[in-house]
């Protein structure tokens, strides 16, 4: 457990080097021994635990995924789900836009895909057992490829600058969206679990 936990620490301390740099300079201009220098650990200890740079960056995003299902009840509380992801957006402008700009808009968005579509299956497979209906399984999966699809785009175009969000309309419409589509599909396609 120790080792596991200085792991996560070096981790940390590079992520924030990283960070903390891409405030200052472009992504692509960045360097390996600049991070390490920044948070005092060698090139070696850098390598043990990232492939490169960019490894070091899914980290940063990957880590940023797991506090939002960490902390949230994705099913009571959307609202406070798409508002997270709406401020860390505006926090986070100048890292997702370097991202943005060092990986290209696809595998930004597809990393993004991936975070939004365990999101979207969450809160439908809670939908499914609060309401005791079941959709079949190619309609689950279209649904939420859809509806991380339409997340991610939105929030692309967000990140890229071509689309201004207003916070609270952006929340209200998203989860009035989601819920509606959900609870249709479910009493529209849905089958009973009692059908048995």
């Amino acid at each position: 457990m120790k080792y596991e936990a200085a792991s996560m620490k070096t981790k940390k301390a590079l992520a924030e080097s990283l960070k903390k740099l891409m405030r200052k300079k472009p992504f692509p201009k960045i360097t390996v021994t600049e991070i390490v220098a920044d948070c005092g650990v060698n090139r070696k200890t850098f390598y043990y635990h990232f492939e490169d740079i960019y490894a070091l960056l899914r980290w940063i995003f990957e880590q940023e995924a797991e506090k939002v299902l960490k902390e949230f009840d994705l099913f009571e509380q959307p609202e406070e789900v798409i508002g997270f992801i709406l401020d860390y957006v505006n926090e986070n402008r100048a890292l997702l836009k370097s991202a943005y700009d060092a990986f290209g808009s696809t595998r930004l968005e597809d990393f993004f895909l991936q975070g939004f579509y365990g999101i979207s299956e969450t809160v439908v497979r809670q939908s499914e057992e609060n309401t005791g209906r079941r959709l079949p399984d190619s309609l689950r999966v279209y649904l939420c490829e859809f509806l991380s699809e339409a997340t991610c785009g939105m929030l692309m175009s967000h990140i890229s600058g071509g689309f201004q969000l207003d916070r609270q309309k952006t929340i209200d419409f998203s989860t009035l969206i989601m819920r509606t589509a959900i609870k249709g599909l479910l009493y529209e396609r849905g089958i009973s679990d009692n059908s048995n």
